[in-house]
């Protein structure tokens, strides 16, 4: 069941960064909005359920079986607690400033996954294809393409910021 909340929160998370980049210079606010619903809010709503609701299917997953899930369940909820807080700013109308921050604090977030699924990769005995891919490459490119959303709406209002400032 891991497995399939997985797959739904990459599907979910590619679908909302394609149409990320599809609004992006039109409607640039649009764009954020989309991004971080789909990549912080649901992603995140649906990582809490499986690392918590689904622990033992997704510590198989993982390779990371254990009689104590309480560190899977501390990520499930720090999961939750980015997807609740996305959800909100979006709904909410909040700034896009402040969607960017939610969404660089989830990427920052996902950049440290993918590289402790790295490590892991190099330095067990045993290789797994799928954690190299899936759980550490995938990550990655995940996070940065986030980060790109985010940085670019911080980079514009910083920038408007400072061209109204030398207006004056």
């Amino acid at each position: 069941m891991a497995g399939l909340f997985n797959y739904a929160g990459m599907v979910i998370g590619s679908i909302g960064l394609f149409f990320g980049f599809y609004y992006l210079g039109a409607r640039p606010d649009t764009s954020i909005r989309l991004v971080t619903l789909t990549t912080v809010g649901i992603v995140g709503i649906l990582a809490f359920a499986r690392h918590v609701l689904f622990h033992k299917s997704d510590a198989k997953r993982l390779g990371w079986e254990t009689d104590r899930p309480d560190w899977m369940f501390e990520v499930g909820f720090a999961n939750l607690a980015f997807g609740i807080i996305a959800i909100i700013a979006v709904l909410g109308h909040h700034s896009p400033k402040t969607q960017a921050i939610i969404l660089l604090g989830y990427a920052i977030y996902l950049f440290q996954a993918a590289f402790l699924h790295g490590y892991r990769y190099f330095t067990d005995p045993i290789k797994s294809p799928a954690r190299l891919w899936r759980s550490c490459i995938s990550t990655l490119l995940y996070a940065v393409m986030m980060s790109f959303f985010a940085v670019r709406v911080l980079w514009c209002s910083c920038v408007s910021t400072v061209g109204s400032i030398g207006a004056h």
